[in-house]
């Protein structure tokens, strides 16, 4: 990214005042971060759907026992429906496998695995995300550090100034109102850095709490990937994780409404029941026993009918969220340019004020003690510098940041930020 050198010699400095390593890796902390766990138990939770699914298409095996205690009974000699004889016990084993469904089961199944798929990209698009968050903590404390660096640069030449001013007072060339107007900058720039200090710590202690590391392990990571990050206006649907996200969600529901529908018809059944007779006398009274059972479901009082219905419209009303979203991406992407152009318009126009004031301050000093008030203009002009400098660094920081935003946007931070997929989930 273009930056004036004025700008490049600060932000050099501030990178240069801190010798850090950086992160071994950052992807792993960004992996373990909570948020990313929650998405990860929903690629977990699927994988147990499937296996659940699965299961279900095997033999269902029983066992049960049949037993007969007499207590009091009274029988007529006609009497043939029930015999009584000692007590017994038997024990049934019996196994249960559907033959043939038209599909339900697998429909149900082919739902869930591509639910899982849409669960792994939601997980690579919140995995986006949350690198995003991370580094854009990084541009705020880069944005600070270095404004430390333009004000601390500013108080020590107005404390050279003020120290000038107090010997020409002392001297009866000055007026104490000089010296107090330049005490008021110092004090104002004092403040400044308290609250950038405090902005400072605040952001090292939320990357060192939420992901484990410090501001210092991200910044050089940060200054690799920043030059190799590139803008796209457009994006076309295909190309979107989003897209892939929704088609998914759409197939999953098309596979289940296969599933409802292949419940209206008939279903095949094998079962084989193997009875062991009074085992508590022997093993040798037996009954292997086999039948196919086709059931057909014949009235549901159009509960299926309002369900496959039901999905219908759910899968056209995704179609519809999806083409608003894409709708809108592309417009945030449109967006996102012209504040770029816009930012770097500024950027040119606070270059020009910048040299000018530089350019006051060279004839300043060239003049100085012509007039009796050139040494308390001074301070002025050293603040007014730090302000142009400031807003310099301010611009080129949203500048990094709108970057940072559009690579979100074109959903391509995996790619920009050369993160392989073998490392997600």
């Amino acid at each position: 990214m273009h930056r004036p050198l004025i700008l490049t010699a600060i932000i050099s400095m501030a990178v240069a005042s801190s010798a850090a390593q950086a992160s071994a890796d950052w992807v792993a902390a960004v992996l373990d971060h909570p948020n990313l766990r929650v998405q990860n138990s929903s690629i977990e939770k699927q994988k147990w759907k499937i296996l659940e699914l699965e299961a279900e298409q095997g033999f269902d095996f029983d066992i049960k026992s049949s037993a007969h205690l007499p207590i009091a009974e009274h029988f007529d000699s006609s009497f043939s429906r029930v015999a009584t004889y000692d007590p017994y016990l038997d024990l049934v084993f019996s196994a249960s496998h559907t033959l043939y469904d038209f599909g339900e089961s697998d429909s149900l199944i082919d739902a869930e695995r591509t639910l899982q798929t849409r669960a792994r990209l939601a997980f690579a698009n919140a995995f986006e995300q949350q690198t995003h968050a991370l580094f854009s903590l990084v541009l705020q404390h880069q944005k600070a550090k270095t404004t430390v660096v333009i004000i601390d640069t500013a108080q020590a030449n107005i404390a050279l100034v003020k120290k000038d001013l107090v010997k020409r007072f002392e001297a009866g060339l000055g007026t104490i109102t000089d010296i107090r107007r330049t005490q008021l900058s110092q004090i104002d720039l004092e403040t400044q850095i308290v609250q950038l200090f405090n902005k400072m710590d605040e952001i090292e202690h939320m990357v060192n709490s939420d992901y484990g590391l410090t501001v210092a392990d991200l910044v050089n990571d940060w200054h690799s990937i920043e030059p190799q990050l590139s803008r796209v206006s457009y994006v076309p649907e295909q190309a979107l994780r989003t897209s892939a996200i929704s088609q998914d969600l759409q197939t999953s529901l098309r596979y289940q409404r296969n599933s409802i529908d292949a419940q209206k018809k008939p279903k095949l059944i094998i079962d084989v029941n193997t009875t062991l007779y009074d085992v508590t006398r022997s093993l040798g009274n037996y009954r292997v026993a086999g039948e196919f059972r086709l059931t057909f479901p014949a009235f549901d009082s159009g509960y299926r009918s309002a369900k496959m219905a039901s999905i219908t419209h759910a899968i056209s009303a995704e179609q519809q969220a999806l083409a608003k979203v894409i709708q809108q991406k592309n417009l945030d992407l449109k967006t996102s340019e012209r504040q770029i152009e816009d930012l770097e318009l500024r950027e040119q126009e606070g270059t020009k004020k910048h040299n000018n004031l530089v350019l006051q301050l060279k004839n300043m000093k060239l003049s100085l003690g012509k007039t009796a008030n050139d040494h308390a203009s001074l301070a002025n002009m050293y603040t007014q510098i730090a302000s142009a400098e400031i807003n310099l660094i301010g611009i080129a920081s949203d500048m990094e940041q709108l970057t940072l935003d559009h690579v979100l946007l074109s959903e391509q931070i995996i790619q920009q930020f050369n993160v392989s997929y073998n490392q997600l989930p």
